[in-house]
């Protein structure tokens, strides 16, 4: 797999300006009344133990004691959340997925080989689509998957039906699609974290899928390395956009509400954490205590310790040399 880093993958333009157009979009969806009440129990477990853990934007995200799910409380309402999607921001996200288009070839170029080893044909779902990326990385695969997009944005659309002009296209939410079981896959790409009602999202994609069929998906993993680090700093903390933080546990708890089988979960792309959390200790010194605590911590795991162990000694990084030498001829 390619080395894909932080600076690859987002632009120099998204860096600078990001933080700026998430206020300007975040205030306009203030200005539109949250019909919503705040959640009295955990989307994920329904566990009534949580607690604030951060505000950004003006939305409160509040912090699972048992699954550790990240949330928002009150979730955006959908008029809000049109506002967010069809706004200055969705045409900002849309651009700078433009800019980099070829730079993130390579994480799809993973998922595609993934995607291989269960399911070769067929007619496969792609909600969340943005600009294509992934339908660009498919053709250029050449699978033989019949795809489909459904995408909320209408300047994604608009992008998506120049590019891709004979994929079937759905300028909707997921959840307004025919309720049939036509699919025999369904992906979802760094989208997960997007969704408000993640319940009926989940039942609807369940009646979606053939029976058998797969559910491939990625979305942050906030008990993850650069989350650790990065902690209430992290970039990805971004409501009204992301709205729904998972974690392995609360992966696994979703899916064995919605009576999915979970096959397996993977963490690829590590360079992309270690460029990230790089950009952050040359920003600060305060992220210093935070990786002596994440190993301290990581170090009661055997298999990371395990794999630690082999990591300093490939990289010379042990305490003890063995050292072989020769004598020139």
């Amino acid at each position: 797999m390619n080395n894909i880093t932080f600076d690859k993958i987002h632009t120099q333009t998204k860096q600078k300006k990001l933080m700026d157009m998430m206020h300007l979009s975040a205030l306009a969806c203030h200005q539109i009344y949250n019909t919503n009440n705040p959640a009295s129990a955990c989307p994920i477990c329904q566990s009534t133990e949580f607690s604030f853990y951060v505000e950004k934007f003006g939305f409160r995200l509040d912090k699972c004691h048992k699954c550790q799910q990240i949330f928002c409380n009150p979730m955006p309402n959908r008029e809000q959340l049109n506002c967010y999607y069809n706004g200055e921001m969705g045409e900002f996200e849309n651009q700078f997925f433009e800019d980099s288009f070829e730079n993130r070839i390579p994480i799809f170029d993973y998922r595609i080989k993934i995607i291989q080893q269960y399911l070769d044909a067929g007619n496969l779902l792609d909600i969340g689509s943005a600009i294509g990326i992934f339908i660009e990385a498919l053709n250029r695969a050449n699978t033989k998957l019949n795809i489909s997009c459904c995408e909320p944005s209408e300047d994604a659309c608009e992008r998506l039906r120049k590019r891709f002009p004979k994929v079937t296209l759905f300028n909707d939410w997921m959840q307004n699609l025919p309720n049939t079981a036509q699919y025999d896959g369904i992906s979802l790409w760094d989208t997960l974290e997007h969704i408000d009602q993640i319940d009926t999202f989940c039942t609807k994609l369940f009646n979606l899928l053939k029976p058998g069929g797969y559910w491939f998906f990625s979305t942050p993993n906030t008990s993850s390395f650069e989350w650790e680090i990065a902690g209430k700093d992290h970039v990805q903390l971004l409501p009204p956009g992301h709205i729904n933080l998972f974690n392995p546990n609360s992966i696994k708890i979703l899916l064995n509400k919605h009576d999915f089988e979970l096959i397996e979960i993977l963490t690829p792309n590590g360079s992309l954490d270690v460029s990230y959390i790089e950009k952050l200790l040359a920003k600060s010194t305060k992220y210093d205590v935070n990786i002596g605590a994440f190993l301290k911590e990581k170090f009661k795991d055997a298999e990371f310790k395990d794999g630690f162990i082999q990591l300093i000694s490939q990289t010379k990084n042990a305490g003890n040399m063995l050292v072989v030498a020769r004598k020139p001829k």
